[in-house]
């Protein structure tokens, strides 16, 4: 069955990683000027490459980083800025157009992606660029997008990884991801899935949410604290529907223990999932849960966990509008 045999792109992330952490960035050498910042591209699969580079960057840059997902870069992204395209395939239309935009501009552009037009540009050009594994989807491709983007930024002399997270990430045994999957699978059947965490974790939030709407074929929503005390907590308080709270939570986290409360309060069903370890483990880890979650659910409800209709027909969309030209 097609859908099984996708779910091995979730349980072979140990030896992805291991592949990835071995191979070396092509054209890389340390910049000889620091940029004023980094502006990171990538749409999709890949895009979330870039919101957990910021996160990381919030406490181990003096650069600001900042994410770029869409047609343009902002006025203020100029030759004295690093732009980081990721592109799974290399040929994603808005990323495309935004390395355009940055190389007219003068902007130093490093690229991560499996082939494509990104990939010919860099060799063309001779831009710094990382290439991981082909033939799988951006979202399985995950760990290598980012730790190719880790390695890519290190070699020029920006470091985003702690010493503790120079050796092989380790994830979960495929076995007991797979159980965390299947559990988690079996508490989201037939309910609206909430994903919660603190901001520092949000693109893991995110990240689940995107495995529900792309695997499962779902809405699904992704909730970031304390800033949801200011909106979403209300919401929880008149729930009606099937719905189910997931909250991702650092180990003696008071904030996400409160909304805990309120939740059992009002009566949802609520999953909590305790992070503990490193920033980047902690990432990867359970991103291969949630990716596990999402596709064993698909396959409970009969759904094709790889197909995205709906994508497809917006690249199509792409390919044909004259409003992009």
């Amino acid at each position: 069955m097609k859908g099984e045999e996708f779910l091995r792109e979730y349980l072979d992330w140990s030896d992805l990683i291991k592949m990835t952490l071995a191979a070396e960035p092509l054209n890389a050498e340390p910049l000889s000027v620091a940029p004023k910042g980094i502006v990171v591209l990538g749409m999709g699969g890949s895009g979330i490459v870039g919101d957990v580079l910021y996160s990381l960057s919030t406490e181990r840059l003096e650069t600001p980083l900042t994410v770029v997902k869409d047609f343009r870069l902002p006025r203020w992204v100029d030759d004295g800025w690093l732009t980081l395209a990721v592109s799974y395939s290399g040929n994603t239309v808005e990323t495309l157009a935004c390395v355009d935009e940055a190389l007219k501009r003068g902007s130093q552009v490093v690229v991560v992606a499996s082939g494509g037009k990104l990939t010919e540009l860099s060799m063309l050009k001779r831009l710094p660029y990382f290439r991981v594994p082909s033939g799988r989807t951006p979202r399985s491709s995950f760990p290598a997008l980012l730790l190719g983007a880790v390695k890519l930024l290190s070699s020029l002399g920006i470091n985003l990884r702690e010493a503790s997270e120079l050796d092989v990430v380790e994830v979960f045994k495929s076995e007991e991801a797979l159980k965390l999957g299947d559990e988690l699978a079996g508490k989201l059947l037939s309910r609206l899935p909430v994903f919660i965490s603190a901001t520092k974790y949000y693109p893991l939030a995110l990240r689940a949410k995107d495995e529900f709407n792309e695997n499962t074929k779902t809405i699904a929503k992704a909730e970031v604290y304390p800033e949801g005390f200011h909106n979403d907590v209300v919401g929880w308080e008149g729930w009606r529907d099937p719905v189910s709270a997931v909250i991702f939570k650092e180990r003696g986290d008071r904030t996400l223990e409160f909304l805990k409360e309120l939740l059992a309060e009002a009566g949802v069903d609520t999953h909590t999932y305790e992070l503990d370890g490193g920033y980047l483990q902690n990432v990867i880890r359970w991103s291969q849960v949630v990716g596990i979650a999402s596709v064993n659910l698909a396959l409970r409800l009969g759904i094709d966990p790889k197909e995205t209709r709906f994508i497809a027909k917006y690249k199509e969309f792409l390919r044909s509008s004259d409003q992009l030209e």
